[in-house]
């Protein structure tokens, strides 16, 4: 029974890869993505998560990988899904749209914004990194300043998130705090369908009204030590699972925290 919540956990946060096809991958480049950031107490901690980019010509999907494996036997990693606010991020090129999941207790929610283009600044700095010959570019995206490391040995413009945009696969990119951090760690040749399902039910609202919603719910001090004080009534179907001798509240497919960390976001405008 826990082996199936925590699968159908993992497969609510995906926006869904073959309904609705419209495009088919060339590759998936996989990532880790890590947070700077403090917990309850003010200590800080670094949370991470495993991503997987599916990259088109038409088309890129940033998922998890435990999405991306239908796999959610890794409850510590799906749980910081939920403490990092993790994003499934659709990039339709053909439409210059960009498509965005997330679930934020108790709802999810859905975007949809017009694809915004980098104005990346190049430079002649290089570095090798995972084996990778790569070229340093900087440039600017909601309201943060990030740096990032391209190779043109892969020559896609994709990148994890919703950066992208470059002569060459984004290989690592960090914002000028430190705070984010994406890094490939691996590729696989693989043809996977890249597509959208429909999604009426979740809470459809524009990318700046959940940037804004978040800013003043996420990032209210109480929200660390009590990441449900803004959730009017306790859900009927609350529950709890023992994985590894670590409780954790489920509700909706969801998980509950009890204790969260300090929100860092990703968008600032």
């Amino acid at each position: 029974m826990q082996k199936i919540l925590l699968t159908m956990m993992a497969l609510a946060l995906t926006i869904a890869t073959q309904a609705a096809k419209i495009d088919s991958t060339q590759f998936v480049a996989f990532y880790n993505y890590s947070i700077q950031t403090q917990d309850e107490e003010g200590q800080d901690v670094t949370d991470s998560v495993r991503l997987a980019l599916l990259v088109g010509t038409r088309a890129t999907y940033c998922t998890t990988v435990l999405s991306y494996n239908k796999d959610g036997r890794a409850s510590q990693e799906m749980q910081n899904v939920f403490l990092m606010h993790h994003q499934n991020v659709l990039t339709d090129l053909e439409k210059s749209e960009v498509i965005a999941v997330e679930p934020i207790y108790p709802h999810r929610y859905e975007t949809h914004d017009p694809l915004t283009e980098i104005d990346w600044a190049l430079t002649d700095d290089t570095l090798t990194i995972s084996g990778l010959p790569c070229h340093r570019a900087t440039g600017k995206l909601y309201g943060k300043q990030w740096t990032a490391w391209y190779t043109e040995e892969m020559p896609s413009s994709a990148g994890p998130w919703k950066l992208r945009g470059l002569p060459g696969l984004i290989v690592k990119a960090e914002d000028s705090e430190g705070i984010h951090c994406f890094e490939l760690y691996g590729t696989k040749n693989e043809v996977r369908g890249i597509g959208t399902i429909d999604h009426s039910e979740y809470q459809q609202l524009s990318r700046k009204k959940l940037m804004e919603f978040k800013k003043k719910t996420l990032g209210n001090p109480r929200y660390a030590k009590e990441p449900t004080y803004y959730v009017a009534e306790e859900p009927d179907d609350l529950g709890e699972i023992n994985v590894n001798g670590t409780i954790y509240y489920v509700a909706n497919h969801m998980f509950v925290l009890q204790k969260s960390h300090v929100y860092k976001p990703l968008e600032l405008e």
